[in-house]
C-alpha cells in the first residue's frame, strides 16, 4: 500500500547524494544555458539519484528552517557546507519545504532551477509562487513562508515592521533563547491565540528543550502586579493549545500546568469562572496526550470533573453528574457504584463493554476518511460525472433536447481532460458518440460535436497536452493517437520538430514509430528539410518504421556535411545489410576529422561490423609518440573486444608486450581495457593471456583475468 511505502526509511548516502547533485545542477543552471554539457551532465545525475528514492518513496519532501535542511523528524547535518547552502539558497526566497514527486521529470527539474534562478534575482515572490505552481511543475511542489520574519539577533534593533512580523521575531526569539522572559513586553500576551499556535506549528521542532516550551508558556500567561491569573487568561491558554498540532499539544500542556500551579488561588477561581464546555474540552485533551498533571492542579480539577479508569469523563455540578451533557439524579448514581453495577451487569456482558472500550477505531477512521476524502475530490467527482453523462447519452430515456445539454457539457468536459492528460476519458466519451452515430441517436447532434474532436482546434490541445502530460501515460496516450490514425501523424511531426526538450523529441518519436510503416510516407516528405535535425530524426523515424524500399532515399546521406546525419543513415542502412553502409563507414575511419572517425570507431562496435576489423588494426598499430596516443587506442579496442575477431589478437598480444617507462600509466590503461575486452573472444584463443595476466602485478588485470577463468571453468 502507498502509505506503507512512505514509511520506508530513505538511505542515508543516496540522499546525501540526491541533495549534493541537487545542489550542483541549481549551480550550473544558474551559471549556463539551457544545453550546456554541465548543465546536462549536473541534471542527469541529479535526475538518477532521485529515482533511486523514488524507489523507497513516491514522495520526497525537504522541509527548510533557515540554513538547515529536515526530512521526516530528522535534521540533517548542520555541519555540512553543501546542505547549507541549498538550504540558504531556498530559505531566501522563503521557501519553507520543496517535495519532489515520482514521476519527476529532467525538464521538470531544469524549470525548477531556472525559477528560483530567476526568483533570486528579478522575479517577485509573489510571482515565484505562482509560476512554481504552473503546469510544468506538476512533480514539485513548494511551500512557502516569510523566514525574514524570524530573524531576531540579541542586542541588535531591527526597523519595526508590521504587526504580524513583529510577533513572529519575538515567538522566535523565545523559542530560541535569544530573549529573556522578562524583557518581553506585554506584545506577546497580545497575540490572539490562533496565531500563536500557528506560529508554534510552522516554527517548532522536535529538538527544542523544555524550557523553550517553558518560556513560551511563561511569557503568553505572565501575570502584571496589577492582576492576578483569570479565567480569560484560562481561556485564551486553552484556546491556543486547541489550535497547536496534536505532536505539540503535550509539551505544552505540560508548561502550562506547571505555570498555572504556581498560584492555585487563581487556578481556582478562574476554572470556576469558565464555562463547562470549555473544561470538557481541556479534560478530553489531558487524556488524550497522556499528560502528567501536577497532583496540586489534579486535586483543583478533581473538584469540578471525575476522570473515570477507562477514560470516560463526568462532571459534577452541585449534588448531580453530568454525563454526555444529561444531568443523573443522586438516586440514579447510588446504582453505578461497584456493588450494585455488579448486580445488574454480567461479568460477560462486562468484558464485551471492556471489547468495546479497548477496540482501537483510529486506523479504521483514518482508512474509511481517505476514501471518503478521494471520493469527494474533484477529479473523481468529475470522472464520475462524465460516466453518469455516458450512460445517459447511450440509454433511450432522455428527450433531444438533454441529449444536446450533455453532448454540451461532454464537448467542455474534454477540453479539461486533454488538457490534464486523461487520454482514456476522452477516448471513451469518443467511442460512445462514435456508437451513437452508428445507432443513428440523435445523427445531427452528435455529428456535429463529434467533428469538433477532429477539428484543428482540439487536435492542437491534445499536441500541447502530450508535450506537458504524455510522457507520464504513454500507454493512454498511443491509444489516444492510435484512435486517430493517420490523420495525427502531421500534426506530431510538426510539434516533433519544433520541440525544444530533447525527452519531449523522444516520446514524440515514440509515438509515431508506434504507427510503423504507416508513418513512412509523412517521414519521407519531412527528409528533404534543410534543417539538419529534421533530416537525423526523419532517418532515424526510417530505420525503425521503414523497409529496403526507403534504401535509395537513405544513402544519399552517408556523406552529408554533418556527422549525426552521416551516421544515422549509417545506421539505417546497416540494420537492413545494405554493403553502401559499410563501405561508407569504412571511408570515415580514415577520416581527418578526429571526431567523425570517434564516431566511426564506435558505431562500428556496437553494430559489430567485421569488415572495419582491418581499419582499427591500422589505427592499433600506428606509432605512438605520447600518451593521449595510447589512450586515443582505448576506443579502438573496445570497438575490436564487440566484435570479438580472433584476427585482431595478434596486434593486441604486441600492445601487451609495450613496455613504457614515460607513459607507464596510459600504456596500463591500454592494457586493463584489452582484458576488459578478453571475454568476448574464444577461450582457447585467449586462454595464454588470461593466465599470464593472473601473474600480473596490475591489480585491475589480475582480478579480470581470475574472474575470467572461474567463468570459462564454470
Amino acid at each position: 500500500m502507498p502509505e506503507e511505502r512512505d514509511k520506508i526509511p530513505l538511505d542515508a548516502q543516496i540522499l546525501s547524494d540526491a541533495i549534493i547533485e541537487l545542489n550542483i545542477s541549481r549551480r550550473n543552471v544558474t551559471v549556463y544555458p539551457r544545453g550546456h554539457p554541465s548543465v546536462e551532465t549536473s541534471l542527469n545525475h541529479a535526475f538518477d539519484h532521485l529515482q533511486k528514492l523514488f524507489e523507497l518513496r513516491p514522495e520526497i519532501t525537504l522541509a527548510i528552517a533557515k540554513d538547515t535542511l529536515i526530512i521526516d523528524d530528522y535534521f540533517l547535518d548542520r555541519k555540512n557546507p553543501v546542505y547549507r547552502e541549498f538550504a540558504l539558497h531556498l530559505s531566501r526566497m522563503n521557501i519553507a519545504f520543496v517535495t519532489f514527486i515520482s514521476g519527476l521529470t529532467k525538464d521538470e527539474l531544469y524549470e525548477f532551477h531556472r525559477l528560483l534562478s530567476e526568483g533570486a534575482r528579478d522575479m517577485p515572490s509573489e510571482d515565484l509562487k505562482e509560476a512554481l505552481k504552473g503546469p510544468g511543475l506538476i512533480h514539485i511542489k513548494a511551500g512557502f513562508i516569510d523566514y525574514d520574519a524570524f530573524s531576531f539577533h540579541e542586542g541588535k534593533k531591527e526597523e519595526e515592521t508590521r504587526e504580524g512580523h513583529l510577533w513572529e521575531r519575538y515567538v522566535y526569539g523565545l523559542l530560541e533563547g535569544t530573549l529573556q522572559t522578562g524583557d518581553i513586553p506585554d506584545l506577546v500576551q497580545e497575540i490572539p491565540p490562533e496565531i500563536l499556535a500557528g506560529l508554534m506549528n510552522r516554527t517548532v521542532t522536535n529538538d527544542l528543550k523544555e524550557e523553550s516550551y517553558d518560556r513560551v508558556i511563561t511569557s503568553y500567561m505572565k501575570k502584571s502586579s496589577e492582576r492576578t491569573f483569570s479565567s480569560k487568561d484560562l481561556k485564551r491558554l486553552m484556546d491556543f493549545i486547541d489550535g497547536l498540532k496534536p505532536e505539540l499539544k503535550k509539551q505544552f500542556l505540560s508548561s502550562a500546568f506547571k505555570n498555572i500551579s504556581k498560584d492555585m488561588e487563581a487556578a481556582e477561581k478562574s476554572l470556576k469562572d469558565v464555562e463547562v464546555d470549555k473544561i470538557i474540552e481541556l479534560l478530553s485533551t489531558i487524556n488524550e496526550q497522556k499528560v502528567a498533571i501536577p497532583d496540586a492542579l489534579k486535586n483543583l480539577l478533581d473538584k469540578f470533573s471525575k476522570l473515570n479508569p477507562d477514560g470516560t469523563l463526568s462532571l459534577i455540578s452541585g449534588g448531580s453528574i453530568i454525563v454526555d451533557d444529561i444531568f443523573l439524579s443522586p438516586d440514579v448514581m447510588g446504582l453505578l457504584i461497584e456493588g450494585d453495577f455488579e448486580k445488574f451487569v454480567t461479568d460477560k456482558y462486562q468484558k464485551e463493554i471492556r471489547k468495546v472500550s479497548e477496540f482501537d477505531t483510529s486506523e479504521i477512521i483514518v482508512e474509511e476518511l481517505k476514501e471518503l476524502k478521494k471520493a469527494c475530490s474533484d477529479e473523481h467527482v468529475e470522472r464520475d460525472f462524465n460516466q453518469i453523462i455516458l450512460e445517459l447519452i447511450s440509454s433511450d430515456v432522455i428527450s433531444e433536447e438533454e441529449y444536446s445539454q450533455f453532448i454540451t457539457t461532454l464537448k467542455e468536459q474534454a477540453v479539461n481532460f486533454i488538457s490534464t492528460g486523461q487520454y482514456g476519458i476522452v477516448l471513451r466519451t469518443l467511442r460512445v458518440m462514435e456508437s451513437n452515430i452508428e445507432a443513428k441517436r440523435f445523427p445531427d447532434t452528435t455529428s456535429g460535436v463529434y467533428q469538433y474532436f477532429d477539428s484543428p482546434e482540439f487536435v492542437s490541445q491534445f499536441i500541447d497536452s502530450l508535450r506537458i502530460t504524455g510522457r507520464q501515460v504513454r500507454e493512454e496516450a498511443f491509444l489516444l493517437c492510435d484512435y486517430y490514425g493517420d490523420g495525427i501523424i502531421p500534426p506530431l511531426m510538426d510539434a516533433l520538430i519544433e520541440e525544444d526538450s530533447q525527452m519531449v523529441r523522444r516520446f514524440f518519436i515514440a509515438l509515431i514509430t508506434k504507427f510503423g510503416g504507416r508513418a513512412v510516407p509523412e517521414t519521407i516528405k519531412r527528409l528533404g528539410d534543410s534543417r539538419w535535425f529534421v533530416k537525423r530524426n526523419m532517418l532515424f523515424i526510417l530505420r525503425e518504421c521503414g523497409g529496403e524500399d526507403v534504401l535509395p532515399l537513405v544513402r544519399t546521406y552517408r556523406y552529408h556535411k554533418n556527422p549525426k546525419v552521416v551516421f544515422e543513415a549509417i545506421k539505417c542502412l546497416l540494420k537492413f545489410g545494405d554493403s553502401s553502409g559499410i563501405v561508407a563507414l569504412r571511408k570515415h575511419l580514415t577520416s581527418e576529422d578526429s571526431d567523425v572517425v570517434e564516431q566511426a570507431i564506435a558505431l562500428s562496435g556496437s553494430h559489430r561490423v567485421k569488415e572495419t576489423v582491418p581499419e582499427l588494426i591500422r589505427m592499433l598499430r600506428k606509432k605512438s609518440i605520447s600518451g593521449a596516443d595510447f589512450h586515443e587506442k582505448i576506443p579502438v579496442v573496445k570497438a575490436l573486444g564487440q566484435i570479438g575477431d580472433p584476427g585482431a589478437l595478434t596486434a593486441l598480444r604486441d600492445i601487451l608486450s609495450t613496455k613504457s617507462l614515460f607513459y607507464k600509466g596510459a600504456v596500463d590503461k591500454l592494457k586493463e581495457e584489452i582484458y576488459m575486452t578478453l571475454k568476448n573472444y574464444p577461450y582457447e584463443d585467449v586462454k595464454d593471456l588470461i593466465e599470464e595476466g593472473i601473474k600480473s602485478r596490475n591489480e585491475q588485470i589480475r582480478e579480470e583475468s581470475l574472474r575470467l577463468r572461474s567463468q570459462y571453468a564454470g
